[in-house]
């Protein structure tokens, strides 16, 4: 029985990871429309709480966000603006939990601010080479 049973939990454990890595593989290999897409829905809901209009139009904007910023994700002038801020916007998100997971000491702040800005661009250029 208890063969039956560390059986069943090592394949839902197997099937978690797989999940996992399949989500994180296509945010990896689709960035650039992962990040339109989560930058127009704030778009969208910035536009609804500071100028209180129409929920249509809130979709509206949103809509033109999300093809704005795509097609600009597309250019060199975009990639290295948008995507160098989003880069730096993920690797401080990473910074800031390791910062505080390791007892706020601040190199353990700067070190994975650097690389993960660092990775996480290069996943931007891949993806705009394979877009293009």
């Amino acid at each position: 029985m208890a063969a039956l049973f560390s059986f069943g939990i090592l394949l839902v454990i197997s099937v978690v990871v797989m999940v996992l890595a399949t989500i994180i593989g296509l945010f990896a290999n689709n960035i650039i429309l992962f990040e339109s897409i989560g930058m127009s829905i704030a778009a969208g809901c910035l536009a609804g709480h500071f100028w209180q209009i129409h929920p249509a139009f809130c979709i509206l904007i949103g809509i033109a966000a999300l093809f704005g910023l795509y097609n600009l994700m597309k250019t060199k002038a975009g990639v290295w603006l948008i995507g160098g801020l989003m880069s730096l916007l993920w690797g401080f998100v990473v910074a800031i939990i390791v910062y505080d997971s390791m007892g706020r000491d601040v190199i353990w702040l700067f070190v994975p601010w650097g690389l993960v800005t660092a990775g996480v661009f290069a996943l931007h250029i891949k993806a705009r080479n394979n877009v293009t």
